[in-house]
C-alpha cells in the first residue's frame, strides 16, 4: 500500500469511528432495556475513545480531523434502518454491517508504516472485537466478547 493509500485508509478508519459513534448514540433512543442501553453506551464510548485515539496520528500525517457530515449521516441512516427491530435482529444486522470492515481495518493495519503500526493495529483489534461481540450477541451469548470491548476503554462506564 502506498503512502497515499495508507493515508486514505487512516481517513477511512477515522470516518468509520465517526459513523459508529453517531450510530450507537442514535441507538440509545431505540432500546430501553437497561442491559441493552448499557451495552450501547459502552460501544458509543468505545467509538468516541477510538476516534480520539486516531487524531494524533491523522495530524502527524497532515490529515484533516473534520468529522464529515456524510459519515454522521450514514450513522443516522443505519440507526434508522434498525428502528422496530428487536435486540437480536439489530445485533445481527450490525454484525453483517461490521463484517467487511474487519478485513479492511486489518488490511490498513498490515500496511502501516512502523510509526503508525500500533495505532493501526489497535484499530484492527477494535473492529474485530466489535464484530465478535455482535456475532455472539446476535446468538444470545455476547457476555465474554463484551468484556473484550470493555477492556479497551480508558474511561470505563459504570454498569447498571
Amino acid at each position: 500500500m502506498s503512502d497515499e493509500a495508507f493515508e486514505n485508509g487512516m481517513n477511512e478508519l477515522y470516518q468509520g469511528e465517526v459513523l459508529g459513534e453517531v450510530l450507537f448514540n442514535c441507538m440509545l433512543g431505540l432500546f430501553h432495556e437497561p442491559e441493552h442501553r448499557y451495552k450501547l453506551a459502552v460501544m458509543f464510548q468505545l467509538e468516541t475513545e477510538t476516534k480520539a485515539r486516531l487524531r494524533p496520528a491523522l495530524m502527524q500525517l497532515g490529515l484533516d480531523i473534520v468529522e464529515l457530515e456524510e459519515s454522521r449521516g450514514a450513522g443516522r441512516e443505519v440507526a434508522t434502518s434498525l428502528e422496530g427491530m428487536d435486540w437480536t435482529s439489530a445485533m445481527a444486522a450490525l454484525r453483517d454491517l461490521v463484517k467487511p470492515y474487519v478485513a479492511r481495518y486489518r488490511e490498513i493495519a498490515d500496511s502501516a508504516p512502523p510509526e503508525f503500526r500500533a495505532v493501526a493495529e489497535s484499530m484492527a483489534n477494535h473492529e474485530k472485537s466489535l464484530f465478535d461481540f455482535l456475532e455472539l450477541e446476535a446468538g444470545g451469548d455476547g457476555e465474554s466478547a463484551f468484556a473484550a470491548i470493555v477492556a479497551q476503554l480508558h474511561n470505563v462506564l459504570p454498569a447498571p
